[in-house]
């Protein structure tokens, strides 16, 4: 999996005093929302030229599905979710969510003897966001969003025509199309007749 740990956190794991945590950004209608699976506030600088940003502590009320790898060309996705949004909150959640904005989703450690973050946590995932799925309980509801890979632009259909029309896009000056309608038709005689 983690192929670009920096040498810290390698020498953590194999000791075996570490506690990992996972850290999600995703960029929204009305900005960045950054949480991460513990308590409390937690300060990240993701390495994107921000600086520092402090990210919000959702606790067991936050939930992520397994992060899978193939060896195939195949857009693996991941489902985040949160429980426990008030009602009265569905209609920001639809408002603020929209479809293709980047996520991000660093796994990290805490030494598990001092409780500091080991440096550079690992980037374990980055996509796109499809549409929430919202599943309503009573007075409070669960929100979960799919975070596509960007491979998965590469099973979208590619649909094309040979027609003045398509071929302006790509080249608005070009006028080779404009005349195959008039071709349709047309009776060629080839040789003699």
């Amino acid at each position: 999996m983690a192929r670009n740990l920096t040498p810290a956190m390698i020498a953590a794991v194999q000791a075996g005093t570490v506690a990992p945590f996972l850290i999600t950004k995703i960029n929204t209608a009305g900005g960045d929302v950054r949480v991460w699976n513990g308590k409390g506030d937690l300060p990240f600088d993701d390495g994107s030229g921000s600086g520092t940003e402090t990210y919000i502590g959702v606790g067991t009320y936050g939930g992520i599905s397994a992060v899978q790898e193939s060896a195939d060309m195949k857009a693996n996705g991941i489902t985040l979710s949160l429980s426990g949004i008030p009602s009265s909150m569905i209609s920001t959640v639809l408002g603020e969510i929209e479809q293709g904005r980047k996520a991000s989703i660093w796994l990290g450690f805490f030494d598990a003897s001092t409780n500091a973050v080991i440096a550079d946590p690992y980037e374990l995932f980055s996509g796109q966001t499809d549409i929430p799925e919202i599943v309503e309980s009573g007075d409070t509801s669960t929100v979960s969003i799919s975070i596509e890979n960007r491979l998965i632009d590469l099973e979208k259909k590619r649909v094309r025509r040979y027609t003045k029309e398509d071929q302006q896009r790509d080249f608005p000056a070009d006028q080779g199309f404009d005349f195959v309608p008039s071709l349709q038709d047309k009776d060629i005689q080839f040789g003699t007749s």
